[in-house]
Formats: structure tokens, C-alpha cells, sequence
């Protein structure tokens, strides 16, 4: 902006008073200073220093605005083109100010533009994208640990609305309630130390059992009732890693798909070993699919398509970053039948080991 004015100053005004006319008609103030350097002109008051608007004046500009001579640079600094950003005090507030120098036939033009506002909306704009990102990481939270607390809830109501306990009820109610709190815990820890590197304990286990194990845990889910769910185990595959974690990957799979099929449908789960001592897991469901514009971002932290306070898409971020720390990885497309498909990739134990 400054160089396009100075271009009009230097070569589109005609005379000397057309050019004084001009640069008291912008809407900042412009000092002007003759070839040694001092200030002949200024073309109205500025905030901070004395009224010498308009007046014919002889004194430096290091003496009337020892500011502006301080933030410039260059030796003379009038001889050089060139921006400078200032912060200085007024009145006890913070005056933000970019000056724009530009020498010219016979002087130099220094423009004083007002900055404040400018800064002040930046502030607010970053105040308010915090905010935001607060907003959308406690929605996060809310989502990780809603399902785990239901199914704590449903089984309390079951258990209350019994008035005569039996063995096995009771010991299935306490199982599912300890499996949910274990849950629970080990999502806050997983979220207290997403951005960094895991650090849990780790141990060979069966990837067919970890599975089923969260097929039981979906179960507990009301939304799952109408849902016939397949799986096909995968010969016994050891996997070698944290089994909290990766239960939470496959719980947060499953919990996308369920709510992708409205409450009604099929999910199949197939466990297969790939070559390079690699193994599978592809869960299939017949929701809707995928849509092109959400197949690019459905991994990205907080990006979901649900409705407001219906999750944040924080879950498959946290699988995919856990499946990274285990050399695995997660891919999702559409099933040509309809239906989305997770594709889970992960390596052996034997290849660990």
C-alpha cells in the first residue's frame, strides 16, 4: 500500500502545492523532511507528541519524534526507503504504528499509519481461535468417554431394576462396569499424552481375542441391539503392543460404524495375515459410505460429520496415531455393495520380536 501511494507522490502530482495538497488529504498523518533530514511539514496532529500540524518547523525528526527516528534505520535514515513497525505508549495505552519512509527529490515523505485497531482485532481473532480449539477438544473428550459412561449407566439401571440379584447377573454387572471404568481411565491417559510418543506397557497378545473382546464391549452399546454382527478370527495372529490402546482402536471403529447405520445393519470383522508377516483386520458395514469431500479429512483431528454434540472426530484421530506407534496403519473406503470399509494393518509379533 505504501509503495503504491508513493509512487502517485512521486510521479502522478505535478507541483510542489499539488503535492502538499495531496499528502495533508490522506487519511494518515505524513511528515515531511527536506534533504538534511529536518521536518519542514506535518499534516496533522499525531498521537504522543506536541501539535506542530500544518506549521512550518526546523528541528530534526530525532527531536520532535525521537520515536520515529529510533525505529528507523540507515545513516542518513532519510536516504533510505523503507517499513518499520512501532509500539510505543500514549496516555498509558499501547499505540501500534507502521511508518513508511520514502525518499523523494529534495526530502523524504515519512507516512504514520495507525495500526492499533488492526492489532487489537488480531488479538481478539487469535483469542477467539483458542477458544474455539478449547471448544472443540473438550467436545473431544466428551465424546471418548460418553459411550464408556453409558454403558456404565445401563448396566446400573439393570442391575437396580432387579429386586432379586442371581450370581451371574451380578458377576456379569460388576465385569461390564470394571471394563467401562478401565476404559475410562485409559482414555484420559491416552488423551493426557496424545502428542507425544506412548509410553504403555506394552506385551504380545491375540489379536482374535483383543477383537472379540471389543465386539463385547459393543454390545453393551443400545444402538447395537439390531445390529447382527460377523466376525471371522485370523488363525491366532500375536501382535506385539499396548492391548488398551488397540482395544480403543477398534471400539472407536466399531462406534463409527454403528452410528453410520442409524442403529440397523450388518458389521463384518475379518482377520487375515498379508504377506511380510503383516496381518489384517477389515471391518465392513452397511451404512451409507463415505462421502468424497469427508474421505480426505476423516482422520483429521476434530474434523467429523455428526451432528453438533454427537462427537468431534477425535476418535479415529487418536486410532490413527496409535496405530502409527505400533508400525501399523488405518485406511478407510467404500464398499462397491454400499457401506464403508476400515482396512487395520499391523505387524506380527513374530517380526517384532
Amino acid at each position: 500500500m505504501g509503495d503504491t501511494i508513493f509512487h502517485v507522490l512521486q510521479h502522478a502530482v505535478p507541483d510542489a502545492t499539488a503535492l502538499r495538497e495531496f499528502v495533508t488529504s490522506l487519511p494518515w498523518p505524513v511528515i515531511t523532511l527536506d534533504a538534511t533530514g529536518k521536518v519542514i511539514h506535518v499534516s496533522q496532529k499525531i498521537p504522543g507528541f506536541a501539535d506542530i500540524g500544518g506549521t512550518a518547523c526546523t528541528p530534526s525528526l530525532a527531536h520532535l519524534f525521537p520515536d520515529f527516528h529510533a525505529a528507523l534505520r540507515g545513516e542518513p535514515r532519510h536516504h533510505v526507503a523503507q517499513t518499520a513497525d512501532l509500539t510505543r505508549q500514549v496516555a498509558g495505552h499501547a499505540v501500534h504504528e507502521r511508518l513508511v519512509l520514502r525518499p523523494v527529490s529534495g526530502g523524504a515523505y515519512l507516512i504514520v499509519i495507525d495500526q492499533t485497531t488492526l492489532r487489537e482485532l488480531e488479538v481478539t481473532s487469535t483469542q477467539t481461535s483458542r477458544l474455539a480449539a478449547l471448544g472443540f477438544m473438550i467436545a473431544g473428550v466428551c465424546h471418548e468417554i460418553s459411550n464408556p459412561i453409558t454403558s456404565v449407566q445401563s448396566m446400573l439401571q439393570i442391575l437396580q431394576s432387579q429386586k432379586q440379584l442371581g450370581p451371574v447377573l451380578l458377576e456379569k454387572g460388576l465385569a461390564n462396569i470394571a471394563s467401562s471404568i478401565k476404559r475410562l481411565l485409559q482414555i484420559s491417559s491416552r488423551l493426557m499424552n496424545f502428542s507425544r510418543v506412548g509410553e504403555q506397557h506394552s506385551a504380545a497378545f491375540r489379536l482374535d481375542t483383543l477383537v472379540e473382546d471389543a465386539i463385547a464391549i459393543l454390545r453393551q452399546d443400545p444402538r447395537a441391539a439390531r445390529i447382527e454382527i460377523c466376525f471371522e478370527p485370523g488363525s491366532d495372529a500375536m501382535i506385539f503392543g499396548s492391548v488398551g490402546c488397540m482395544q480403543e482402536v477398534f471400539v472407536n471403529v466399531f462406534e463409527n460404524a454403528l452410528h453410520a447405520m442409524e442403529g440397523v445393519g450388518r458389521l463384518d470383522i475379518r482377520i487375515s495375515r498379508l504377506a511380510m508377516n503383516r496381518v489384517a483386520a477389515e471391518i465392513r458395514d452397511t451404512g451409507p459410505g463415505i462421502s468424497h469431500q469427508a474421505m480426505h479429512r476423516i482422520f483429521e483431528p476434530f474434523f467429523t460429520t455428526k451432528a453438533a454434540g454427537h462427537g468431534s472426530g477425535l476418535g479415529l484421530s487418536i486410532s490413527n496415531e496409535i496405530l502409527h506407534e505400533h508400525d501399523g496403519a488405518i485406511t478407510a473406503e467404500n464398499n462397491p455393495d454400499g457401506g464403508a470399509c476400515f482396512r487395520i494393518e499391523l505387524p506380527l509379533f513374530a517380526e517384532r520380536s
